[in-house]
């Protein structure tokens, strides 16, 4: 089970909607974000690798949100280790074959069950989108000429958004950098199906 922990807190959140920080690139962030906040039905498929000072490690991921619903599965190679992680923003549940299922009010208290202190969840399914959280302040954060976003710094973690792409009328990110302290991940999406293009 440990090694789909630093995954785990990585896309447990609920979905809650933004107000867009004082943007640089006034219009096109502003149109960027508004865009962005109506996308609340998303399949997104990829590989997530992961770093601490102690190992790593690779899972294939599969994560889908519906409004404030999310069911997010990881699995290793040839569909090892399997783990499940869905609920919303009043209940989290972690299924695992061969495990007892964990149980919390909370995708936040879930991660304090199983670390002892709860981790900044919530911000993720912002991030993945390519926005920031509005659950937190923003200490950093920097623009493409495009209006999209390239860096951000929230929540003690540290964020590069080194590529997006181009899905129907949405531009998404394809791959996500982030560390905090000794930390880091790397997201890239294979496969977006936002919208009515979910399955």
């Amino acid at each position: 089970m440990r090694l789909f922990l630093p995954w785990l807190i990585l896309f447990l959140g609920a979905c809650a909607w933004q107000n867009p920080q004082p943007p640089v690139s006034i219009a096109n962030w502003q149109k960027h974000t508004e865009h962005l906040q109506q996308l609340d039905l998303w399949l997104l498929e990829g590989k997530l690798g992961y770093r601490d000072s102690r190992d790593g490690g690779s899972a294939w991921v599969n994560w889908r949100q519906s409004g404030t619903a999310f069911d997010v599965q990881l699995h290793g190679p040839f569909g090892s280790g399997a783990t499940r992680i869905l609920g919303d923003d009043n209940h989290a549940e972690l299924q695992q074959s061969g495990e007892d299922t964990l149980t919390a009010e909370s995708p936040a208290a879930l991660t304090e069950q199983l670390f002892g202190w709860q981790w900044p969840v919530d911000q993720l399914q912002f991030w993945v989108r390519g926005i920031p959280s509005p659950h937190e302040p923003t200490v950093l954060r920097t623009h493409n000429a495009e209006g999209t976003l390239a860096a951000l710094q929230q929540s003690n973690w540290q964020l590069e958004f080194t590529g997006y792409e181009q899905v129907g009328q949405w531009v998404l990110p394809s791959r996500i950098k982030g560390n905090s302290g000794e930390f880091s991940f790397t997201l890239i999406v294979k496969r977006w199906h936002p919208g009515d293009t979910v399955q």
